[in-house]
């Protein structure tokens, strides 16, 4: 029993680990957005990758590593739940509170991680947006609604001037 538990912490701290390593990835994206470093977005988007993947097998590899520590958690566990995995685990409660306390942290790093993917994602549309805006004004895109600085945007009439003031 010692041994499994043992097993499973080591699982689950390697899976804290590679979530604090996204989230410092995720940082650095941030960085990259903002100073609009292609060559950095794409390096971060390569590590986002790699580290997904190393996390999807350690979800495996704790899910097997249940299994055969304990033979009938595969009847338990149809779906993965690590809150559900470590209801289920046969173990005394000593050991299912050091592994309730990771579970925790890792949720904790997930919210974090959340929050950063949610930020850059609206950080990358507001560029997007602008970018959008900056070749509709130079490409005199016909289609494309213009707003006119008075609440209103013009429907026909072309204007091929960046910046328009009132006077």
């Amino acid at each position: 029993m010692e041994k499994a538990a043992d097993s499973i912490q080591t699982l689950l701290k390697e899976k804290l680990a590679f979530y604090q390593q996204l989230n410092l990835v995720l940082k650095a994206e941030k960085k990259a957005i903002g100073t609009v470093d292609i060559g950095m977005i794409w390096e971060t988007t390569r590590a986002k990758k790699d580290l997904i993947g190393k996390i999807e097998e350690l979800r495996n590899n704790i899910l097997v590593a249940c299994q055969n520590h304990f033979p009938g958690m595969d009847k338990k566990t149809d779906t993965f739940s690590l809150g559900a995995l470590v209801d289920a685990l046969p173990l005394p409660n000593k050991n299912k509170i050091q592994i309730r306390q990771l579970k925790r942290t890792i949720d904790k790093e997930k919210e974090i991680v959340a929050h950063f993917i949610k930020s850059n994602q609206i950080q990358v549309k507001k560029h997007l947006s602008v970018v959008d805006n900056i070749m509709a004004l130079i490409g005199n895109n016909a289609a494309q609604a213009r707003y006119t600085g008075n609440g209103m945007v013009t429907q026909g009439r072309k204007n091929s001037c960046l910046f328009m003031a009132q006077v």
